[in-house]
This record gives structure tokens, sequence and C-alpha cells, in this order.
């Protein structure tokens, strides 16, 4: 999926915070899955195009990514439902306590899934692919 943003900031030579104006997220296939509710965001500049604040820019977020970090947010956590439920109930536990136990499991997949994410949080990056000029 391309996208043309502006360049709002240069946070370091691989890494530049953008903006999308409302028009163009309305247009956006990405924008159930969206998390840019101000409408800024980092982008990464992996091939060191030469980019000032200010310019506009084409970036491109793999639609693989997008999918897959969407399906791992959203399933990773909740296949530990079933994991911490059966669990518990081999241990011994009541009903009610492997409930609890299950939708811990839960909230401890959401913080494996943030944890994850800040790791890798640079090859889930939409990238730079080049910089339109005004005569464009």
């Amino acid at each position: 999926m391309l996208e043309v943003v502006t360049v709002q900031d240069i946070r370091s030579k691989d890494r530049i915070r953008v903006s999308c104006s409302s028009a163009a997220c309305q247009g956006c296939k990405g924008g159930l899955f969206c998390n840019t509710k101000k409408r800024v965001f980092d982008v990464s500049n992996i091939d060191g195009l030469a980019i000032e604040k200010g310019d506009r820019v084409e970036i491109h977020l793999k639609t693989g990514r997008t999918i897959g970090g969407t399906l791992l947010t959203l399933i990773a956590p909740l296949l530990l439902f079933p994991l911490g439920y059966y669990t518990a109930k081999s241990l011994g536990a009541g009903e009610g306590i492997c409930t609890l136990i299950a939708l811990g499991s839960i909230a401890l997949g959401f913080v494996g899934v943030w944890i994850y994410f800040k790791v890798n949080e640079h090859s889930y990056l939409p990238t730079v692919k080049r910089v339109i000029k005004d005569a464009e």
C-alpha cells in the first residue's frame, strides 16, 4: 500500500516523523487497523534518501506485515485462553479460578505481543520509497 505523507521531523538518518492529511486517510485501505489517531507517525528511511522537513514523500506499508501484525495482535492472546484454562483445570482449580487464570493468560498474551512489537518495531514501520517533487 502506497501513501503520500508530509515530513514533520527528522528523528535520525534512517527514521523520520510524518503526517498524513485526513483526506489521505479517508481512502487508505489500512484505516481500519491504523493506530495513528493524530495522523503523525514514524517511518523508516532505509534507502537513506535526502529528506528535509516539509517534504512530501511516498511511503510503502507491506500488506503482509500489516495483516500478519494484526493477526498476531489478536490471535496470540486468544490462543492463550484455552491454554491457561486447561492448565488451571489440570491442576485441580475450580471453574471460577480457571476462568480468571484464562483471562489472565489473555492479558499476558497482550503484554507479550506488546513486547514483541517494541523489540521488532523497526521491521513493522512503513518505508519511504521516494521524495515527491513539487513539479509532480
